[in-house]
């Protein structure tokens, strides 16, 4: 057998070779090494961490929303468990998403456009859940659950809403709908300025009243859980809680819910005695400036706004004439007539212009200065009242005697008057949507194209007309400054936080907007003429009140609009009062007052209504209404 190897030439082997292949293999392997131990150990914790977050996700815990009292302690706004529908984008099956959402709104009661439109404007990941119908009965929530497997992607899940309560504890939304307002779902424009905020593209914000104006308190903190995904990217377990949400806090309101439904239901039998169909009542304690009532008729229903308001639903509130959804109280102006006449006069003293005694003419018509003859302003009795003093003229509320004192003040004093008093600013009532008013003005002026008011805009200005316009809450809150001896007060709503039984907890302090610079002397002339107005019987029989104190007041009516065919002038009418423990004191913890829009008829329907909420309020054995339309006694129909 021939040897294989016969013949083979064995080359010399090359020992830099061999050197230089182990160099490279060591250096390979060394960087390798390196490259493990970086990973592992130097960076290890890091890319664990990557690694566990690639297969979890941090959700927020929403914080339960903070509750609000009455004064009293009274539940006014609590959470409910309800019943949400909620749809998960990715789940839906291709195709048939229409045949989802009709299905769950059959069961819902609800309408498929509704579900879709609230479905398509949600922008966020594919397997987030979308609400899209809040509020559903257990009934319908039980049937999705059975026939899940025919609604792939929709879920029922018990979430918090909101329920408003009236003073009895019932689900009554309407009784105090514009001081507490309601929440509603975060658009996406709000979304991508609060979403650093904390916000969720599903989560809730205060859309009016102390919902809205205390948003932050009320919301609290949310927490953060970690739960692990599946393949798929969906949260499928929790794994640890990273921080506990912190509830929102709870408020106590300066309101009285039960003074509320006194004041409402005077408010509402008083509109409907003459055809009435907008109106207003706010009742304050001149002392710290606590709104103790606000009614602004016609009301809403926030628990609509709840659950999800209906479009038809809200259609119905925008319809409206009479604006339901705004707040009267305080977001609408109107000429505030005689009332004004408190302003006028405390002027003309402080400018010296008159004396509280001294005496001047009054006048069938007056005729305004530098004006043709026979171009006057007419008293309201269309004969005058003899000589009057400021006491007297308040009492009888003579319109020519203030004519005189608007157009010897002048429009730079008169006006600056009417802001000390608080006219032509808004009064910082923490509620959402208030109105500043108008003031006659030479700014006014120019913003009408011109250097000044004119003379007779300015005498018409002095008894509330024409270039004034103010807010119920505006006139009340003057008012009070009197009634106090000389302070300005912030109107409040909320008086403080509570605990979780709605006990005061801490107390939020009054504050003083300013003192009035007006004269102690003054200021009394101005409250004893309000006394007058009610024992002179110009406020007819509301001196007969049998009341814990020396009611004071003034009533004003208020042209407004156009002339009918007949010559005249549709009006509003106002009163405005307040009950210390005698003539002219300054310690009146209660003052009030009621405007009725367009109220034409020939008594007035708010003085009425501010004496069936008295009556009614202090418990008083006596009914004194009288028929606005003809004078007559209610009780006596």
């Amino acid at each position: 057998m021939a040897d294989l190897n016969e013949g083979r030439l064995d080359l010399p082997r090359s020992r830099a070779r061999f050197v230089a292949f182990a160099v490279v293999a060591a250096l390979i392997f060394s960087i390798l090494g390196v490259r493990l131990f970086h990973l592992q150990v130097v960076r290890g914790e890091e890319y664990a961490a990557e690694a566990v977050r690639s297969r979890t996700v941090e959700v927020p815990i929403p914080a339960p929303r903070g509750l609000v009292y009455d004064r009293q302690g009274r539940a006014l706004v609590v959470n409910v468990p309800s019943w949400t529908v909620k749809v998960r984008p990715a789940d839906l099956p291709a195709g048939a998403t229409g045949r989802v959402l009709r299905r769950v709104a059959e069961l819902t009661g609800s309408e498929p456009r509704t579900l879709r439109q609230r479905l398509n404007a949600f922008q966020g990941s594919p397997f987030d859940l979308v609400p899209i119908e809040r509020g559903i009965s257990r009934q319908a929530a039980l049937i999705i659950g059975e026939e899940s497997a025919s609604l792939p992607g929709v879920v029922v899940e018990v979430d918090p809403i909101r329920r408003y309560l009236d003073d009895q504890g019932a689900a009554n939304g309407k009784l105090l709908s514009h001081i507490l307002g309601y929440t509603g779902p975060v658009n996406l424009d709000e979304f991508r300025d609060l979403a650093d905020d904390g916000y969720l593209r599903d989560d809730v914000i205060g859309r009016a009243g102390v919902e809205a104006s205390f948003e932050e308190a009320l919301r609290g903190t949310y927490g953060a859980e970690l739960w692990v995904r599946d393949a798929g990217g969906r949260a499928v377990n929790s794994l640890e809680t990273l921080q506990e949400p912190v509830p929102g806090k709870n408020l106590m309101l300066t309101l009285d819910a039960r003074m509320q439904r006194v004041a409402t239901d005077a408010l509402r039998w008083g509109m409907k005695a003459v055809g009435v169909e907008q109106g207003v009542t706010v009742v304050m304690n001149p002392q710290t400036g606590e709104i103790l009532a606000m009614v602004s008729l016609p009301a809403y229903d926030n628990n609509k706004f709840a659950t999800g308001i209906s479009a038809e639903d809200y259609q119905v509130y925008l319809d409206n004439p009479a604006r339901p959804l705004r707040n009267h109280a305080i977001a609408d102006i109107y000429p505030p007539g005689s009332t004004f006449k408190l302003v006028t006069g405390l002027a003309a003293l402080e400018a010296g212009v008159t004396t509280a005694g001294r005496l001047w003419p009054t006048y069938a018509c007056y005729q305004i200065p530098g004006a043709p003859d026979g171009q006057c302003l007419y008293d309201w009795n269309r004969q005058g009242f003899g000589p009057l003093n400021m006491v007297d003229a308040f009492a009888h509320s003579s319109d020519t005697f203030f004519y005189q004192m608007a157009i010897r003040l002048g429009i730079d004093a008169f006006g600056s008057w009417a802001e000390e008093l608080g006219f032509g600013e808004r009064s910082g009532i923490a509620l959402p949507g208030e109105a500043a008013g108008i003031v006659a003005s030479r700014e006014w002026a120019r913003s009408q194209g011109r250097e000044n008011v004119f003379t007779g805009e300015l005498a018409q200005a002095g008894i509330g007309q024409n270039v004034v316009a103010v807010t119920p809450v505006q006139l009340l809150n003057a008012y009070a400054a009197v009634a106090n001896g000389g302070k300005l007060m912030r109107p409040m709503v909320v008086r403080g936080e509570t605990d979780a039984d709605g006990k005061l907890v801490e107390r939020y302090k009054p504050e003083v907007i300013r003192r009035l610079d007006a004269s102690a002397a003054n200021l009394r002339t101005m409250r004893i003429g309000a006394r007058e107005v009610i024992t002179s019987g110009h406020a007819y029989n509301i001196r007969d009140l049998r009341l814990p104190g020396a009611l004071s007041g003034k009533t004003g009516t208020a042209e407004f609009g156009t002339r009918s065919r007949r010559g005249t002038l549709p009006f509003h009418s106002w009163f405005v009062a307040y009950l210390p423990s005698n003539a002219g004191s300054t310690d009146a913890d209660l003052a009030v007052v009621t405007f009725s829009y367009s109220a034409v008829v020939p008594g007035n329907v708010s003085l009425a209504v501010v004496k069936y909420f008295l009556q009614e309020w202090y418990d008083l054995k006596q009914d004194l209404r009288l028929d606005p339309r003809d004078f007559s006694l209610v009780t006596a129909n």
